[in-house]
């Protein structure tokens, strides 16, 4: 092992200067402690260093900075603690001192989130998934007629502006649906998408890859940081989710005809158009056998308990649990809207521009009439044309849809003045923020080779909480322990014997979505005080779930360490004195930020998605719906498109 870190050492150093390589040793330093050799691989090193600099860059730049300092103050601390430097301290000496700060109420926050990101990059190295999680090879992919109806907006003669009907920009759960019903109506229809047309043999395959190349990642402000990753590609967020599919529970549809003063969203009214979407998703309960020992855990749990548990509904007819859902699917499995959506929109001849970003409504002031966009190379740089100018495409439409989903859509709008005279736009967001919580079981799980989430329990739902059974492999199990150092490796040499359940929760907390300094989103965000009890509810009755289920040891999703081996235990872990800070916290299902509402003063769309402010400029996806549902939303936003494509072909039609 000393040889291999040797060779990388030289070949690092072949190319940088003396200031920058003590930089890089003395952060490899703190990586190896948090991530030290073990059975499954080598230690972390500077090659880790540098892989999770390139992973920031792409993902988060502006943190950059914040990573670096990080490490310069945990220098300065082991100076403060020991007299030496962190890197002139022996393996053993490391550790204790990096054990010792994870539950410093200063220094841990920093050595826990570094620990985050370390985690996430370090297992993601090509030579560990070799060893580990090779990725499958795909070949043979289908080369379908409908592909002549796409084009990379980057090779696209853009001499002359297209025209069409409805230009639909973005193409994920709202986007993607609206189009394809509203091409079913007879009329025109561009799909404009900024992300670009993955195939099942395209996806990275990787967490790192996923999130830098296919994701984009916007990070909350607040007492807690949440990461939300949404899917910047053909799809959307549909090609890189589960594919849980719920329906809204009743109170949830009660709640939407109160606000809106419309019966036109009640269960009853809004059947019809969840029909139809189940119909073409082909949705259907998780087939068991490839749901595996993690699903025979799940069921055992709840039942000891005496819980409600049952099979998850899901659009992936056929699922073999063949790999990682939100990595992208290698089989098509699962039926996303680039699969179940837009193929049917091309063949009634809607047209698809990929790489491309819409930069602004074109309109008159009073009615929109079309867009401005600018194609993208494939590293999302943008493309010149041949006079060394941004490539910019004009599409001029009747209509214009806005389905970038419910942080891009507001900020689109806020950047051209437009939709906010109610003051509403990007305000009263939903996360549905959801954590997990990680069990070690004696019999072998090997959740990687099933289905990842087949199982789920309604019996806190009415509280706000959904449980859910969550798989994972070495990449995406390692950011979720709250573990660094020995004890970390020590679990993780164990992985196919680990069992996951996520909780998510219905949240009074409401967010707002903003331009920052320099155009960049900011989102603020704050887990209030009866969202962190039933949080910490949460924790507690998943740790119960797995005991339940035989675990012999269970960790809690909580950036600090914290091993539970008994009843006691997660007794202690109920009376325990917790802060949102202290949460490992993610959200996939933010909502509600450019709110519906009849009152031109309350909402920034009407009743049929029309923008209050601009006539012929729609809003179609989850910053329409609003949230919480206490459920995943896919379905909803798909249902709700649908209904959304009858209105705006009626008004077309009318016009």
């Amino acid at each position: 092992m000393e040889r291999f870190r040797a060779m990388k050492m030289m070949d690092i150093s072949a190319t940088r200067e003396l200031p920058e390589l003590e930089r890089l040793r003395a952060a490899a330093a703190i990586a190896q402690a948090m991530i030290p050799g073990s059975a499954i691989g080598p230690a972390a090193d500077e090659q880790t260093v540098l892989h999770t600099e390139r992973f920031i860059s792409r993902t988060l730049p502006e943190s950059l900075g914040a990573f670096r300092a990080a490490h310069r103050a945990l220098s300065q601390a082991a100076r403060a603690y020991t007299g030496r430097r962190f890197e002139e301290l022996s393996p053993d000496e490391a550790d204790a001192l990096l054990q010792r700060w994870t539950v410093h109420p200063i220094l841990g926050k920093a050595v826990n989130l570094l620990g985050v990101l370390y985690r996430v990059t370090h297992f993601s190295q090509p030579e560990l998934l070799q060893k580990h999680a090779p990725l499958p090879t795909v070949q043979n992919v289908e080369q379908p007629r409908w592909l002549s109806q796409t084009a990379a907006a980057r090779d696209f003669d853009a001499s002359e502006p297209l025209e069409c009907d409805v230009v639909v920009i973005g193409t994920g759960a709202g986007g993607a649906v609206v189009g394809r019903h509203l091409a079913d109506q007879g009329l025109a229809v561009v799909f404009v998408e900024e992300g670009e047309h993955l195939r099942r043999n395209d996806f990275p395959g990787t967490l790192t890859g996923t999130l830098s190349e296919v994701y984009r990642n916007t990070v909350s402000i607040g007492n807690a940081p949440i990461m939300i990753p949404q899917g910047r590609l053909v799809g959307g967020s549909t090609a890189v989710n589960g594919g849980s599919s719920f329906r809204p529970p009743r109170w949830v549809t009660d709640r939407w005809c109160e606000e809106y003063g419309s019966a036109e969203f009640s269960t009853d009214a809004l059947e019809g158009y969840f029909d139809r979407t189940e119909s073409i998703l082909q949705v259907e309960k998780a087939d068991t056998r490839y749901a595996g020992p993690l699903h025979n855990i799940f069921t055992r749990g709840a039942s000891e308990l005496g819980w409600h548990s049952d099979v998850i509904a899901r659009n992936a007819p056929g699922c073999r649990g063949e790999g990682f859902c939100d990595f992208g699917c290698k089989t098509d499995a699962r039926r996303s809207t680039n699969l179940a959506y837009l193929p049917t929109a091309f063949e009634k001849g809607a047209f698809m521009l990929y790489g491309l970003r819409a930069e602004r409504v074109i309109h008159d002031g009073r009615r929109a009439t079309g867009i401005e966009a600018v194609a993208l190379e494939r590293d999302r740089s943008i493309c010149l044309a041949e006079n060394g100018k941004p490539k910019r495409i004009r599409i001029q439409a009747r209509a214009v849809i806005v389905a970038g989903g419910a942080l891009n859509s507001p900020l689109f709008l806020a950047k051209q003045g437009i939709g906010n005279s109610s003051g509403q736009l990007g305000r009263n967001i939903t996360l549905h923020p959801s954590g997990p919580v990680t069990g070690l079981f004696d019999e072998k799980i090997d959740s990687a080779k099933y289905i990842p989430q087949a199982d789920y329990s309604f019996e806190f739902l009415k509280e706000g909480l959904l449980l859910l059974s969550a798989g994972s492999d070495y990449q995406t199990t390692a950011p979720l322990l709250g573990l660094l150092g020995k004890p970390l490796v020590e679990v993780l040499e164990q992985q196919n014997h680990l069992a996951g359940i996520g909780y998510l929760l219905a949240e009074e907390a409401r967010g707002r979505i903003r331009l920052g300094p320099k155009g960049l989103p900011v989102l603020t965000y704050n887990i209030t005080k009866r969202d962190m009890q039933r949080i910490q509810r949460a924790l507690v009755l998943c740790s119960e779930l797995l005991f339940a289920a035989g675990a012999r040891e269970v960790f809690p999703g909580l950036l600090k360490p914290m091993r539970l081996k008994s009843k006691a235990d997660v007794e202690a872990l109920a009376r325990a004195s917790l802060s949102p800070s202290d949460l490992i916290v993610t959200s996939y299902h933010p909502l509600g930020s450019c709110r519906m509402s009849q009152d031109p003063r309350q909402g920034v769309v009407d009743l049929n998605h029309e923008c209050h402010d601009l006539k012929g400029l729609f809003v179609v996806d989850g910053s329409t719906v609003a949230g919480p549902l206490g459920v995943n939303p896919q379905i909803t936003i798909m249902a709700l498109a649908t209904r959304a494509a009858e209105r705006i072909g009626a008004l077309l039609n009318a016009s």
